[in-house]
């Protein structure tokens, strides 16, 4: 099955641990493990997901500049981006190219990347980040999943 609609909200904190243990009490998120293979880190972030609870935990990591640091050091913590689930993410991202967006970077894995970051949940895992710089005023990630059967 594909989803479709907002996949997930990302939200910037601080304190990961923190941010973590408060969310967990107030909406009963269940995080993942965090994925320590380095690909968050080269972005200057520790990761977190509670896939149920449609929310990606993000924290700059302390002693590395990051675009995210930067971010947050001018507008503080709170929603930092919008994962929207579409058909087709390559599509989307045409479409985005005609509105003259542009993707910073880009997500395909393969299951066995799947396997191991999203704990197996999905067969197509990709996806397209659009920077703040659009009518939406936030990161937009255009995302196509496949969900397991």
């Amino acid at each position: 099955m594909k989803q479709k609609g907002i996949n997930r909200i990302v939200i910037g904190v601080w304190d990961f641990e923190k941010g973590k243990e408060y969310l967990a009490k107030l909406l009963g998120a269940e995080f993942a493990p965090e994925n320590t293979d380095g690909e968050a880190a080269a972005f200057g972030v520790r990761v977190a997901m509670a896939w149920e609870s449609g929310i990606e935990l993000i924290s700059p990591i302390p002693g590395i500049e990051s675009p995210i640091q930067k971010e947050m050091e001018a507008n503080g913590e709170g929603i930092k981006g919008i994962v929207f689930a579409v058909d087709d993410a390559d599509h989307a991202m045409a479409q985005g190219n005609e509105l003259g967006l542009s993707s910073l970077y880009d997500l395909n894995y393969d299951q066995k990347q799947i396997d191991a970051k999203c704990q197996g949940r999905f067969s197509t895992y990709k996806e397209h980040f659009i920077s703040a710089s659009n009518p939406l005023n936030t990161t937009v990630l255009l995302g196509e999943f496949v969900e397991k059967i």
